[in-house]
């Protein structure tokens, strides 16, 4: 009987500050696409300011494709990864997209 062994890949300590960086940078990027988008919905940005917003989405998917490497994760986390940067996108557009349809119907 052959007894299958995982096989775990350590984080090298020369990847650990990159890793560090690149993961609050996803929460920072994250944090500046939703807050222009959401500015932008309530009129207090121009709409040219919109594709600043998905400049910055950019920047957190690139720095989470970054951090799943540094952290050699498996083909599930990665595509994990995947649909959360894409989750990430798609929310903000959810949200106002019902929030525009409820105030639609429930019209003053």
């Amino acid at each position: 009987m052959i007894e299958e062994v995982a096989m775990r890949q350590d984080i090298l300590l020369d990847d650990f500050l990159p890793l560090f960086v690149s993961s609050s940078l996803v929460l920072v990027f994250g944090g500046f696409y939703v807050g222009i988008y959401t500015a932008v919905k309530v009129n207090l940005l121009k709409k040219w300011t919109m594709p600043l917003a998905y400049i910055f989405w950019m920047l957190a998917s690139y720095c989470l494709y970054l951090m799943g490497s540094l952290m050699h994760v498996g083909d599930f986390t990665a595509k994990a990864l995947v649909v959360a940067a894409i989750g990430l996108l798609l929310l903000p557009h959810a949200v106002y997209y019902m929030q525009h349809h409820v105030h639609e119907e429930n019209e003053h």
